[in-house]
């Protein structure tokens, strides 16, 4: 009995103690938690464009200002943010963070000599305008007019229509910086860039290659000129449209034989060139040589044409075709020239003219030169209609 008593006892301090726990501290039952400041964390990406002076400052704020813009902090470099008063207050204390990085961003930005000018300035704002006033040559005529010649100058040339565009666009907007438009009204001024804007579609219709006249001359027939954005969209497909003509055109093959010139086939009965003896309608000499002599002997060419002052045979050659030497004994020839005779005495017109009648004077010889007997290098080849083609490589004397 006496241990329940103090078992109870026990839990009854407990509960006590729990109560006690539960219901002190703040009378509010809050627990208090020290302010702490938020910081933000500020990456801004790495202007590719180092400023250098004047040619380039254009360039350069624009890409700055755009990176600015995209964390919000084109406040800063514009003078629309301004300084808190209370340096111990927080929001003094982020003003100044931001204002420092921004600096330091610029710097990195700026060539060495330009930055050394204007390191010395902590304020981002003051910063920015002091290059400005520098660099930005706004109001300059020379500036100015060098701007309006390049503009020009410039052609399409070599350079895609989009190329093209975006050169001559930069040239724009780097005219319109140096030569402002300042009307007194507003008004004024969008009718004024309305007629710019007309004159530009010209200028760049007007430069362009003449593979675009067509697209070109329906826009300038039109009875009001396109906007600006219209005419680049529209000759930006037109290009696309030659491409693609351009490719589906090919190049048509060439046979695999090509007769190269039909007219080098000589004639022995006449000596005119584009057909054959045998098809030849001149009267036919006795020897139906084509030898070109004074008379019946120098050359053996009977009733010839001309003169042939050289010791060849009178045959046939053809510099495009492939030959073979042969070799004929003094007894061979004299036994081709008896079928011959045999052949024109039987008054054989057919075959046989065009086989051995060409071969008339192939065993004529110079006096003088070479020895009796021995052989003959000849070389020999096939024309078409199975004629043999020789030609005497060492001109003998034969026995008459």
């Amino acid at each position: 009995m006496g241990e329940n008593q103090g078992l109870q006892q026990v839990l009854e301090k407990l509960a006590q103690l729990l109560t006690e726990k539960t219901g002190g501290g703040s009378p509010s039952g809050r627990e208090m938690i020290p302010y702490a400041e938020t910081v933000h964390k500020i990456e801004l990406m790495p202007n590719d464009i180092k400023l250098e002076g004047v040619r380039n400052y254009l360039s350069w704020s624009r890409r700055a200002l755009l990176i600015l813009k995209t964390k919000g902090l084109e406040s800063f470099v514009e003078g629309e943010s301004t300084k808190p008063v209370g340096k111990a207050s927080a929001e003094w204390r982020n003003w100044n963070t931001t204002n420092s990085l921004l600096v330091a961003w610029m710097l990195n930005s700026l060539s060495l000599s330009i930055a050394a000018t204007v390191e010395t300035i902590s304020n981002a704002a003051e910063v920015w305008k002091t290059l400005s006033k520098l660099y930005s040559g706004k109001g300059n005529v020379m500036l100015m007019v060098e701007t309006q010649e390049r503009v020009s100058d410039l052609r399409q040339g070599e350079h895609t229509v989009m190329e093209y565009v975006a050169e001559l666009q930069r040239l724009w907007a780097d005219l319109d910086h140096f030569d402002p438009l300042e009307l007194p009204h507003a008004d004024c001024i969008s009718t004024v860039k309305k007629w710019i804007e007309r004159r530009r579609v010209i200028q760049f219709l007007k430069d362009l290659n003449s593979e675009f006249e067509g697209r070109r001359a329906t826009m300038f027939h039109q009875p009001t000129l396109p906007t600006l954005e219209e005419a680049i969209a529209a000759i930006a497909q037109e290009e696309v449209r030659l491409k693609v003509m351009k490719n589906n055109i090919t190049t048509p093959s060439r046979p695999a034989f090509i007769v190269r010139n039909s007219e080098t086939r000589e004639c022995f009965n006449c000596g005119e060139t584009g057909h054959l003896s045998r098809d030849c309608h001149a009267p036919r000499g006795p020897t139906r040589g084509r030898g070109r002599g004074n008379g019946r002997g120098g050359t053996r060419g009977g009733r010839g044409r001309g003169y042939r002052i050289d010791h060849k045979a009178n045959v046939a050659v053809h510099e495009d075709e492939s030959s073979d030497k042969v070799e004929f004994s003094v007894k061979e020839l004299e036994e081709l020239r008896k079928l011959k005779r045999k052949m024109e005495n039987a008054g054989n017109k057919g075959q046989g003219d065009i086989t051995f009648g060409d071969f008339a004077h192939f065993a004529y010889a110079n006096e003088g030169r070479g020895e009796q007997g021995g052989s003959l290098g000849l070389q020999a080849g096939m024309m078409g209609y199975g004629t043999w083609i020789v030609r005497i490589q060492t001109p003998q004397r034969l026995p008459c």
